[in-house]
């Protein structure tokens, strides 16, 4: 039997966790459309997320999304916990290479 089963990737917010289905681009790394009662005003409504449930950057468009986790792959290896890997992160490094694929507001909140 084929398992035809949508990946999902669960996120935080302050509003709470939020499972949404989700794409992984790179191991450890999910791109995934935020839902539209997550911060409505913002157009940034896709997002790389960490396999924690950690933020990492957003963008106004999937293929954007994918296109700057795609540039991030060989930053690191993104299946690790979130906390090792803030420590050998260059944050100024990973925001130029995210620019370049149209992604804002780099972070592993």
């Amino acid at each position: 039997m084929t398992n035809t089963a949508t990946p999902t990737h669960t996120f935080q917010t302050d509003m709470g966790d939020y499972t949404v289905p989700a794409t992984s681009p790179v191991p450890g790394l999910f791109v995934y459309q935020v839902p539209d009662e997550v911060e409505p005003a913002s157009s940034y409504r896709w997002s790389i997320g960490h396999h924690s449930g950690r933020l990492i950057a957003s963008a106004m468009y999937e293929d954007d999304a994918t296109r700057g986790a795609q540039k991030i792959a060989d930053f690191a290896d993104w299946t690790k916990p979130a906390d090792e890997l803030r420590a050998v992160l260059d944050p100024d490094e990973l925001y130029k290479q995210l620019a370049w694929a149209a992604c804002e507001i780099p972070a592993l909140a």
